[in-house]
């Protein structure tokens, strides 16, 4: 019997994707699902749902659920780990405090300041979930979906014995037709998919596009993709860049105000059709998910069924399990240890990358070197990430420093007294989330 244990499972928005994807799963069935959060209220809502869900399909699947991260990492051959340490509280900090210094990013939830804050509040957390399963489950997969995905599987990979990878829902995009029979003026059925792909997490391209007779895709992207950050990277570095809004992020120059500021970036309009994550918008939505899911987990309103939930079709890792169990050999993109896989960036750098998943497990699969300006710009983010990790798990406020340094948001804007001042800052606000810094 195949166990998945759910880190975070108390989530309104994305466990029921998940348990949608579990119940719909033909290999994963007679499986236990448990979900495991800190929040109680949240998780007693998620399972009531989850079992009234199982109950109401008919389905082979065993839902458990515990508020002890170690009790639920027993016997677990899979782990999803989905957590938001300081939710949209501490999120508002990572974007209004470096605002304030001059630092304009419309989600912070990646690189700069705010990306580098969310990792220190996350990386301790994750790697004492690798340490659990070193003792209870030392053969298990984690699957990271929680940001900054390539800082937090860094650090997982280098700190446990654990086998650990980073997904997110952007990266199923070189496998979408749809997505990309539309912005190519084609139909999705003529393009040859899953497309290879390569970068970071959040500043990855697609590298090559051919329809199914061997033409060049990128000859019609050139001539007629509207959006202007993947015409910038097509122009630029010959790759189409997906995730685009979060690409801004890693360019200082595409990190620009339409409107001014006047104290509070949030809601404020940027270039290239971006407006700043609003967190008050951001709770909204997930108290009326949470309504809606607790009015579902106690019968009322819509009927429990499959039909009520959302699609998920971004998410892959339910896919990639079953890919594992089934030996499918099929071809996702995951965030793994390069190893060679991207030629010109670092060997040891976490890669979003195009790979093989089977029965063996995942493996990278060779796409060779991206455009030489690309690599360096993503090279200096690694560098960022390594001090990152460092500096979280050490607790070590120098090594952070270091970071704000090298980050490039960071040093085009300020100082250093400036970053040492922004930092400092920082660091304070999140405080209570920080306990190896204090």
């Amino acid at each position: 019997m195949v166990k998945t244990t759910i880190i975070g499972g108390g989530s309104s928005t994305f466990t029921p994707q998940l348990i949608r994807l579990f119940l719909e799963s033909e290999v994963l069935s007679g499986s236990t699902i448990t979900l495991m959060d800190i929040d109680s209220r949240r998780l007693g809502v998620m399972t009531n749902l989850s079992k009234r869900l199982v109950e109401n399909e008919k389905a082979d699947l065993e839902i458990e659920s515990t508020t002890d991260q170690r009790a639920s990492l027993v016997d677990a051959d899979f782990v999803i780990t989905a957590i938001s340490v300081g939710g949209f509280d501490a999120w508002e900090k990572d974007i209004e405090i470096p605002a304030r210094y001059g630092v304009y990013m419309p989600i912070a939830d990646s690189v700069g300041p705010g990306g580098i804050m969310r990792a220190f509040r996350h990386i301790p957390i994750l790697v004492g979930v690798g340490k659990d399963l070193e003792e209870v489950s030392p053969n298990a997969w984690v699957f990271n979906y929680t940001n900054p995905v390539t800082a937090n599987t860094m650090a997982m990979n280098r700190h446990t014995n654990i086998k650990t990878v980073g997904l997110c829902t952007c990266s199923s995009i070189p496998r979408n037709s749809k997505y990309l029979g539309n912005i190519a003026g084609v139909k999705g059925e003529e393009l040859l998919l899953p497309a290879p792909a390569g970068g970071l997490n959040h500043c990855a391209a697609i590298l090559s596009l051919r329809l199914k007779d061997g033409r060049d895709a990128f000859l019609f992207l050139k001539e007629g993709v509207k959006n202007p950050i993947e015409r910038w990277g097509l122009e630029n570095y010959d790759v189409l860049p997906y995730c685009w809004s979060h690409w801004t992020e890693f360019f200082p120059s595409l990190c620009r105000l339409n409107e001014e500021y006047k104290g509070r970036l949030q809601g404020l309009k940027m270039k290239y059709g971006i407006e700043v994550h609003n967190m008050e918008h951001e709770r909204e939505r997930a108290e009326k998910w949470e309504m809606l899911v607790e009015r579902m987990s106690q019968g009322e309103g819509r009927n429990v069924s499959l039909a009520s939930l959302q699609e998920a079709e971004a998410i892959e890792v339910v896919e990639i399990i079953e890919a594992i169990l089934s030996n499918r050999k099929a071809i996702h993109v995951v965030n793994i240890t390069n190893e060679g896989a991207i030629g010109n960036l670092p060997k040891n750098a976490i890669v979003e990358v195009s790979c093989v998943v089977s029965g063996y497990g995942i493996q990278p699969i060779h796409v060779g070197s991206l455009p030489w300006p690309l690599a360096a710009t993503l090279s200096n983010h690694v560098a960022v990430q390594e001090l990152t990790v460092e500096a979280a798990l050490r607790g070590d406020r120098n090594i952070a420093y270091k970071a704000f340094l090298q980050e490039p948001q960071v040093s085009s804007k300020l100082t250093p007294d400036e970053s040492e001042r922004m930092l400092n800052d920082l660091l304070s606000a999140h405080a209570p989330y920080l306990p190896t810094f204090t």
